[in-house]
């Protein structure tokens, strides 16, 4: 334990985790090092003070304070490269803050890289109480656990095989299910729900769910908004390793959708000028751009779809009750009797919730 981070044991202690102005920043090289490629000839730059210029550093998080109370689910949420997960791994202690502090209180159990501390030599029992130790468990806690653990990762016929021979789905299995079983106070979760099939996923969910009823604290990151606003009573937003907002999940999430919407149409409009600019494009693209995508036989096409609001205006946003009307453009290249189109809408969890002629 650094001295950035420390656990409070203090019961009188309101909040599970206590961030004050916390920065986190990464050193990367400018140029490819050409100057060396051994260790001792890197040693000996270092020692010289050569090659300080091939690095830059980038800050992935920027002053960051957060209070987290007990037994509250937070969701944290932002376009890839915001620092979500570098977050989580400063509060489980994998990274070391260089500015500022974090205060934990409790046992974590950090689903980000499940199994990292498995062995593959090991067999997949003896990694339970290995990993379960790191955990903070007691023998005695792991050994009334055990069956449990393994029936939930669903590897009793494998628990003594070693993990090694097991696949990346029961590897990930076993290290959710450990970590789950290890009555933690707080639950860390980083986009790892998809462990299994369908019905090891839902097993899953359902036992997240169980942990919020037991009053257990929820730190979740994850691009799936529909699980932030069932599971979570405030939303964090992350923007560029600072935060761009924080509240009532429904309300962050508009916002954080408004803000994709617009750079996504700004996206679009800076292609289509591209495209527009264009001089010269090749004779085999110009013919069927899209070919790779398309399927059928091709006596009428598809050339583009739009949703407009209630206003005829088109729109990328909708939230249940809007009104929506789909605009097909497509092109007749052999004379038919009859076309019917077709629209079928799912949830990002593949339930269809629409669909017709």
């Amino acid at each position: 334990m650094n001295n950035h981070i420390s656990v409070n044991t203090d019961s009188k202690v309101d909040y599970c985790v206590d961030i004050k102005n916390v920065s986190k920043r990464f050193r990367r090289h400018t140029h490819k090092r050409a100057g060396y490629t051994t260790l001792k000839s890197a040693l000996i730059n270092l020692l010289f003070g050569r090659g300080a210029s091939e690095y830059q550093y980038t800050e992935v998080l920027h002053d960051l304070t957060l209070r987290i109370p007990k037994g509250a689910s937070v969701g944290v949420i932002g376009r890839n490269g915001s620092g979500k997960s570098t977050l989580l791994k400063l509060i489980t202690g994998i990274y070391k803050p260089d500015t500022g502090s974090i205060e934990s209180r409790g046992r974590i159990a950090a689903l980000i890289e499940l199994g990292a501390g498995f062995h593959p030599d090991f067999t997949g029992r003896e990694n339970v109480y290995l990993a379960g130790v790191m955990y903070g468990m007691t023998r005695d806690e792991i050994d009334s656990k055990f069956e449990e653990i393994v029936h939930f990762a669903e590897l009793t016929d494998v628990i003594d095989d070693p993990v090694r021979t097991y696949s990346s789905g029961m590897y990930m299995r076993l290290g959710f299910s450990l970590a789950v079983h290890t009555d933690p106070d707080i639950l860390i979760v980083d986009e790892v729900l998809a462990v299994g099939d369908a019905a090891f996923v839902n097993k899953c969910k359902e036992r997240i769910a169980a942990l919020r009823r037991e009053g257990k604290s929820l730190i979740l990151v994850t691009h799936d908004l529909e699980a932030v606003e069932r599971w979570c009573d405030e939303v964090l937003w992350l923007n560029a390793g600072k935060v761009q907002d924080r509240g009532h999940p429904r309300r962050v999430i508009d916002f954080y959708l408004q803000h994709i919407e617009s750079k996504e149409e700004q996206e679009l409009r800076d292609e289509k000028l591209e495209s527009e600019n264009e001089k010269a494009v090749s004779e085999e693209i110009e013919k069927d751009p899209l070919a790779l995508e398309r399927w059928g036989s091709r006596e009428v096409e598809i050339s583009n779809i739009s949703l407009l609001n209630a206003e005829g205006k088109g729109h990328l946003l909708f939230h249940s009750g809007d009104q929506v009307s789909i605009c097909f453009e497509y092109k007749v290249n052999e004379y038919v009797e009859d076309v019917v189109f077709g629209v079928g809408i799912t949830r990002s969890d593949g339930l269809v919730v629409h669909g017709t002629n």
